[in-house]
């Protein structure tokens, strides 16, 4: 006779309790966000992208945001299915506009639900990715997916003002820490890290330099998400760099740069796409692609956007020398003065007047009067020149200790270094001040003509300070009533030299003229060389000679008499 069974013991109240609580913490990691993200296929390319720098280009709701939050939170969690990042004691930075953007997107992104929806499926009963194009019908049993950094894994927070959102810093049970910056103010320093994002437009260029600093320590990775401002110098900077290295086919680029579209984003439905077309649309064309195309609008906000090396650049085998500016040509020269910078450039017209070629420019930062006339006179060395000219606002600026102006000073350089121009001698004609006129002058030297080529030509590899300030020489842009208003002047402010520079040439109606003939031999009288050479001797130091020197003196009576009218 076999023995009866013995009955299953009924397992205790704490052994329940604790049973539904492990029960329920399986149900709660099962639909932890970042298991159920269903990525689009562009997204999953920034994912597994390795660069060291990672630019995200979209316009509103493409899917930029959730792809970098989503990055964000997979490294700070060891979650990363492609081991880009330690799994343990990391370090991520996340910089914001301001405080509100940091409240109102970063924080609600990592900390909050609802980064994208998710439903149950109709054949497996398990939570996934809300996907509109198959579950429409059942939209409203759709629901936000939980945070993604799950409060299970948060060990502390610490709070700014936390009824704003305003978090500083978050540390989790693996080690990593999260750290929030505001891009007001001074870039934060003296930190390392091993993922840092930036998020949309922070406004200030000064943080791009300083968070790639704070990279090398550990090796960090570098991600900007944003939508496509034009006004950005360090997002259109990283554009122009990604462009490039996707041009030249590097096949381990440093950087690397995506651009989502909104209607590429299939976790949209079609009516809600139209709508916001139509709404872009009705606001410009410019809005409706920097939103819907996620493209850089520079059109309209450029000052010369018909300006591309591809047709307004020379090859130097064009010339007729091959590689060097004829002698016969008639050589121009523009200044733009200042300390922080001062530019010149060098322009050449042919006997023919088809051109106004821009062959060579002096870019001297921190220059003072002495350096430029070394530098300067280096340039000029074996050329002759017509025509000097000067922005004469900044050549007024005098000097506090000596109260002497700046062009005086250039003037004097240009004679310690016997430097002289046909028409101006040792000094400079004033440039044009009508910017207006500048710009439009500039503008018709840009006009492909009838036989497809433009007045104004670069040589190509000669000037490239120019050609990167005319790539981001802007238009003033005024804010009224929240809009953006595009005006008709440019904006001088920041580093746009050299396009000054360049304006005043144009501006000047360059013409050629024909060089004047030397004698192979110098026949100056003796007692003309000896009276320069007492007077030079017996010169003040504190005069200042305007203008070019008579060069018509034929006897010693008209020397004399030119000496008394001087």
């Amino acid at each position: 006779m076999q023995p009866l069974p013995r009955p299953t013991p009924k397992p205790s109240k704490f052994a329940q309790d604790r049973l539904r609580e492990l029960q329920s913490e399986i149900n709660e990691r099962r639909i932890e966000a970042l298991k159920l993200y269903t990525p689009s296929a562009l997204q999953e390319e920034v994912h597994a992208c390795t660069t060291s720098e990672v630019l995200v280009i979209g316009g509103n709701r493409s899917g930029k945001s959730l792809c970098t939050f989503v990055e964000d939170a997979r490294a700070a969690t060891g979650q990363d299915p492609y081991g880009k990042y330690p799994e343990k004691d990391g370090m991520l930075v996340i910089i914001g506009r301001n405080w509100t953007h940091i409240g109102l997107v970063c924080v609600p992104y990592l900390l909050k639900a609802g980064a994208f929806k998710i439903i149950r499926d109709e054949q497996t009963n398990k939570w996934r990715a809300y996907d509109p194009s198959r579950d429409s019908a059942r939209k409203h049993l759709a629901k936000p997916a939980p945070p993604l950094i799950p409060p299970r894994m948060i060990k502390s927070i610490s709070w700014v003002l936390k009824a704003a959102n305003y978090c500083n810093h978050i540390e989790l049970h693996n080690g990593w820490k999260i750290q929030f910056f505001s891009a007001e103010g001074e870039p934060a320093q003296g930190y390392s890290c091993d993922r840092l994002h930036l998020d949309e437009d922070v406004g200030n260029d000064s943080i791009l330099a300083e968070a790639q600093a704070r990279l090398a320590d550990r090796k960090g990775r570098l991600c900007w998400s944003a939508m496509p401002h034009s006004r950005s110098e360090s997002l259109m900077s990283l554009s122009e760099r990604a462009d490039r290295a996707a041009e030249a086919g590097d096949p381990n680029p440093s950087i690397k740069k995506f651009t989502l579209r909104f209607l590429d984003n299939a976790w949209i439905d079609g009516e809600e796409k139209s709508k916001m077309i139509e709404r872009w649309a009705a606001q410009g064309e410019d809005v409706l692609r920097m939103r819907a195309e996620g493209e850089f609008i520079t059109d309209s906000v450029m000052v010369y956007p018909n300006f591309a090396m591809s047709i307004h650049g020379l090859e130097r085998s064009a010339l007729p020398n091959g590689a060097t500016i004829p002698e016969d040509w008639t050589r121009y020269v523009a200044v733009d003065p200042g300390h922080a910078v001062t530019a010149a450039l060098f322009a050449a017209v042919p006997p023919d007047n088809s051109m106004i070629l821009i062959y060579d420019e002096l870019y001297i930062r921190q220059c003072s009067a002495s350096i430029f006339g070394e530098r300067f006179s280096k340039a000029c060395e074996g050329q002759s020149f017509y025509q000097w000219i000067i922005d004469m606002h900044g050549g007024r600026i005098t000097d506090i200790g000596s109260g002497r102006a700046v062009v005086e000073q250039y003037m004097e350089q240009l004679r310690n270094y016997n430097l002289r121009s046909r028409t101006t001698g040792a000094g400079f004609l004033a440039g044009c001040d009508d910017i207006q006129a500048r710009t439009s002058a500039v503008r018709t030297a840009l006009h492909i003509r009838t036989d497809g080529t433009p007045r104004l030509r670069v040589l190509r590899g000669a000037c490239p300070n120019l050609e990167k300030e005319l790539r981001r020489y802007r238009k003033k842009t005024h804010f009224v009533n929240g809009l953006s208003i595009v005006s008709d002047e440019p904006n001088t402010r920041g580093e746009v030299h050299a396009c000054q520079c360049l304006e005043y040439i144009v501006a000047s109606n360059p013409r050629y003229h024909l060089p004047v003939k030397k004698d192979e031999t110098d026949t100056t009288p003796k007692w003309i060389i000896d009276y320069l050479a007492r007077r030079n001797k017996n010169r003040p130091a504190s005069c200042v000679y305007l203008g070019p020197e008579s060069e018509s003196l034929t006897s010693k009576e008209d020397y004399v008499g030119s000496l008394e009218w001087q």
